[in-house]
């Protein structure tokens, strides 16, 4: 196994126990990256000497014996909308392009609970397509077949995820935009229930439209490391940060009985016809 093919489970418990290095995880990701992402145009601000820092960091704290976190030595990756201190947020609009002082909430948790940010991917214009393509940056492509899209509009993070040069995503959800590019790029998503995450600390593009809000959630190559990241991405709700409703507690995937679970699913909405 190696370090890009290891699952989020894998990574911690190796970190942890000073069998791998977080460092060696981070550089293995950034090596991966730099071998795919002048092809795919997935990865649109890096943050590399800043994630090397940050997972040397993670190997003293366990050097010196201290607990790290559910995510110590995660290599991850943040939708380009998400404020990560120090770069902008544009959306894909060339007067944004402005660096933000603070990190997003989620983001905050994220890097909390260990997680080593890698940078920042690609986006659609004001995040309403299902492709991957702006004025700012240029266009993502498919990791599997460079003449398609990867999906949109969390687009960059799905392509990078699926090409092993990040273990975990956060994205973002209206109307497809963690499951479409999820599906194109064949990797796991989830959409929280509607207020469950902060939504802000976000560039956003329908301020005021409390009847259509967005939804933060994780991205990954499996469902367990999307159960490890939601709950890290959930936090807790003493947080100040938790401006919304609170929503009922995370539940516990292991006390789930998924024989008693109903699933609903349609085959076309009218607007995008599933293939074939």
């Amino acid at each position: 196994m190696t370090y890009i093919d290891s699952t989020i489970r894998e990574t911690v418990a190796n970190v942890s126990a000073s069998t791998w290095k977080a460092r060696d995880v981070v550089a293995a990701h950034i090596d991966r990256i730099d071998e795919v992402n002048d092809g795919l145009n997935a990865v649109v601000i890096k943050c590399f000497d800043q994630a090397l820092a940050d997972a040397a960091r993670i190997d003293q704290q366990v050097a010196a014996g201290e607990s790290v976190g559910p995510l110590a030595g995660v290599p991850v990756t943040i939708k380009e909308c998400f404020h990560v201190a120090g770069t902008a947020s544009t959306i894909g609009i060339t007067t944004l392009n402005q660096p933000h002082r603070r990190d997003n909430p989620i983001v905050q948790r994220m890097r909390e609970a260990g997680a080593i940010v890698l940078g920042k991917t690609n986006i659609p214009q004001l995040m309403i397509w299902h492709e991957c393509v702006n004025p700012v940056y240029g266009r993502s492509v498919h990791p599997g077949d460079r003449e398609r899209t990867p999906g949109g509009s969390s687009g960059g993070e799905a392509a990078i995820i699926a090409a092993k040069g990040s273990m975990l995503g956060l994205g973002s959800d209206l109307g497809g935009s963690l499951r479409v590019p999820s599906h194109f790029c064949g990797i796991h998503t989830i959409k929280p229930t509607e207020r469950r995450l902060p939504i802000h600390g976000c560039q956003g593009n329908m301020h005021g439209m409390e009847s259509m809000l967005f939804q933060p959630g994780p991205m990954a190559r499996s469902v367990d490391d999307l159960a490890i990241a939601l709950r890290v991405m959930n936090g807790n709700y003493d947080d100040a940060q938790h401006v919304c409703d609170i929503p009922a507690p995370l539940g516990d995937p292991e006390e789930i009985a998924i024989e008693n679970l109903k699933i609903a699913y349609f085959e076309d909405d009218g607007y995008f016809t599933p293939s074939p």
